[in-house]
């Protein structure tokens, strides 16, 4: 990974080089200006800024003006490395004039030696055993236990002398930067700023301080006492940094967030949704350049893992809210079916218990109640009902995952467990059929390679498509689903209430495809395309009817006349010939039944000798009836035959009962050959 392309970290910068805010010039402006104070009597000053505006950073830059005079030396001190109270005591000096000696040992030798004493004597417990000079010390404890007492009998202003006579033979003032103050704890803060008074006037020193006024002023506020006038008494000069510019906050997302999505290959990003998402949605939780580095850090890994797989948009717009606002992404996942679910507008079922869950929502999000809104505008759609009362329907529910948006349940489910759900895991195999759709060669062959109880669920996937199918590759596409019905497995383990059969799920995307084709001239002829591909009996009705003008089942798409000639012309062609891939029947007995129902009086039943046609017939009549008893959750199932319809094609019991005999001995004793011999036998299914 190039440096350009490597992910953002949320650390200060070091040097000008990296200033993307524009304070360089003004940071040594700032510095200059210290160098030249009179540290004679010591010097206090504060670089005051929010949380992430950018405090360390401008230290950096001023250090970078100290540096140029190597006669200053800059020391840090960090008080994150030390625990409590007693510890910040304890190390204050020894780390300073640990850090002087590594300076320059010899300079600043005294000054080192007297602060050392100097804080002996004002934390008796000084002895920590992991901090460099202290191990001697640690190892030597009895001898220092000696020195610590004779040192405490001279008092502490006679260490205090010392230091400071070191310190005014210095040509140019020590720097010490004590940073990230306002992140301590409040007891901590207190101490730091006592240590500070204490040694404020130790002359040239110069104390860089930089914190949050609030927070340190909350801190040192205490029985009445202003934390404001205590550190007004302290700080003599303070920075406070500028609000960083909202233009330069944008640039910075947009820089931060490039290199992201660049990495990503066939990365899934809506330019036109992201301007509404940004502006109403993301930019609102952003305050600072801090608040940009978390978010990218944050968005990276999901944007890396699904974004050749999830809508970015929506990816950042719920990021931006896992990160700023993590109380209100937890109801969303709370409540991710309703805002995700398609819901009738005429119907008030549970309405008002739904109504109040949004409305707990928006309550809970306070003063980012407005941005929820948005979102819920933008990314769940669905849920507008509840917000503004616009109704979505289903066929917005298909377009949100044709476009991998999160306002489907599928994918938002896989962004928030980032494990893609079974309907998901179908969706992608719809998705690879649909691009495959301009060639219908690679089409029909992605298909065959499906396994057969995968072809319901990713046929089923293409009606999400149905603005999009590419008009002329129709027919032949049409024709190879059509085809396809009879591989598609019956799913032993339907619910009650589910009606899908695989003629009714092809049938469903065949339909769509045709109403693409708005010219009815158009229409017909992709029709007359179609049915001579169409290779069996079932499948060539099956068509018919749809496009025709039988009650219940046409869909009107071609004109009556044409209807009445396709219905004509295939029933005498089977009144005359058998099917030539009976083994491929799937409603072989509707064909027949209706050929019968046709010519009543005038039909002649058709002799079947050919066990897979008797085999067709015999489990096109079959079904079965699902039934629940009211305290119990087990679904009984009991296979029943279309016995009256197998007689009416049949032309008679005993004729039927001759093809029942000639399946047995080609098949043996299979469940549907028991099942006609029971009915042979004058049993019935019970009708409770």
């Amino acid at each position: 990974m190039t440096a350009s392309k490597k992910p953002p970290i949320d650390n200060p910068i070091l040097s000008s080089k990296d200033d993307v805010l524009g304070r360089a010039e003004v940071a040594r402006d700032f510095a200059k200006s210290v160098r030249t104070l009179d540290a004679t009597q010591g010097v206090v000053v504060g670089v005051l800024g929010p949380w992430g505006h950018g405090k360390s950073s401008f230290i950096n830059l001023m250090k970078e003006e100290f540096e140029t005079d190597p006669e200053i030396p800059v020391i840090e001190f960090n008080p994150w490395l030390f625990s409590g109270s007693q510890q910040l005591t304890d190390v204050f000096f020894s780390e300073i004039a640990a850090e002087l000696r590594i300076k320059d040992g010899t300079k600043f030798a005294a000054i080192a030696k007297g602060l050392d004493e100097y804080g002996d004597v004002l934390s008796p417990i000084a002895i920590i055993p992991w901090f460099g000079a202290w191990w001697d010390r640690a190892f030597k404890a009895s001898k220092v236990a000696i020195n610590w007492w004779t040192n405490r009998k001279k008092g502490s202003r006679t260490f205090r002398k010392q230091v400071a006579d070191a310190l005014l033979q210095l040509d140019r003032p020590i720097v010490v930067v004590i940073d990230d103050i306002d992140r301590l704890s409040t007891d901590e803060i207190r101490d730091i700023f006592k240590l500070v008074r204490l040694t404020a006037s130790f002359p040239n020193i110069v104390y860089l301080l930089a914190f949050d006024r609030h927070r340190v002023e909350q801190a040192l506020t205490d029985s009445g006492v202003s934390g404001r006038a205590y550190l007004e008494k302290i700080v003599q000069l303070s920075f406070d940094l500028p609000a960083i510019p909202r233009e330069i906050l944008r640039s910075q997302i947009f820089e931060q967030l490039d290199p992201i999505v660049d990495g990503v290959e066939n990365v899934r990003f809506n330019s036109e949704a992201w301007s509404d998402v940004f502006f109403e949605v993301v930019e609102p939780l952003i305050g600072n350049l801090r608040d940009v580095m978390r978010l990218a850090l944050s968005a990276r890994t999901t944007i890396e893992t699904l974004g050749n797989d999830v809508e970015v948009v929506d990816i950042l717009a719920l990021e931006s809210l896992r990160v700023f606002r993590p109380e209100i992404f937890q109801q969303i996942q709370k409540n991710k079916t309703l805002l995700t679910e398609v819901r009738d507008p005429y119907s008030d079922r549970d309405t008002k218990k739904q109504q109040a869950q949004i409305d707990e929502m928006l309550e809970l999000a306070g003063d980012d109640a407005e941005i929820l809104r948005s979102l819920i505008g933008r990314v769940f759609p669905m849920a507008q009902r509840y917000v503004n009362n616009t109704h979505y329907g289903y066929d917005f529910a298909a377009t949100a995952k044709r476009d991998h948006r999160l306002g489907h349940i599928d994918y938002l489910d896989l962004y928030l467990e980032r494990t893609a759900p079974s309907g998901l895991v179908s969706f992608r195999r719809s998705e690879k059929a649909f691009l495959k759709m301009a060639d219908p060669v690679e089409f029909a062959s992605y298909l065959g390679e499906v396994e057969p109880e995968q072809l319901e669920d990713t046929i089923s996937g293409l009606e999400a498509y149905e603005h999009t199918y590419p008009v002329e590759s129709i027919p032949s596409v049409s024709a190879v689903l059509l085809n396809l019905i009879h591989a598609i497995p019956e799913r032993s383990q339907r619910g009650m209430f589910d009606i899908m059969r695989p003629d009714l799920v092809v049938g469903r995307v065949v339909l769509r495809m045709l109403r693409r084709i708005k010219d009815e001239v158009d229409r017909e002829k992709a029709v007359r395309e179609i049915l001579p591909n169409l290779l069996a009996f079932s499948t060539q009705l099956d068509l018919i009817h749809t496009v025709g003008y039988k009650e219940g089942v046409g869909h009107k798409l071609v004109s009556e006349e044409m209807a009445k000639e396709l219905n004509d012309s295939f029933f005498r062609r089977i009144d005359s010939e058998h099917s030539p891939i009976p083994r491929d029947e799937w409603d072989l007995l509707r064909v027949y039944w209706t050929l019968s129902e046709q010519k009543g009086d005038e039909y002649v039943a058709v002799s079947f000798e050919d066990p897979d046609e008797v085999r067709a017939l015999l489990s096109s009549g079959r079904s079965v009836t699902r039934s629940q008893g009211f305290d119990s959750r087990v679904v009984k199932e009991e296979p029943h035959l279309w016995w009256d319809g197998l007689v009416q094609v049949f032309g008679d019991e005993e004729k039927l009962a001759a093809a029942i005999k000639l399946l047995r001995e080609t098949d043996g004793e299979t469940p549907l050959v028991e099942l006609a011999e029971r009915y042979l036998s004058g049993w019935r299914p019970s009708r409770d």
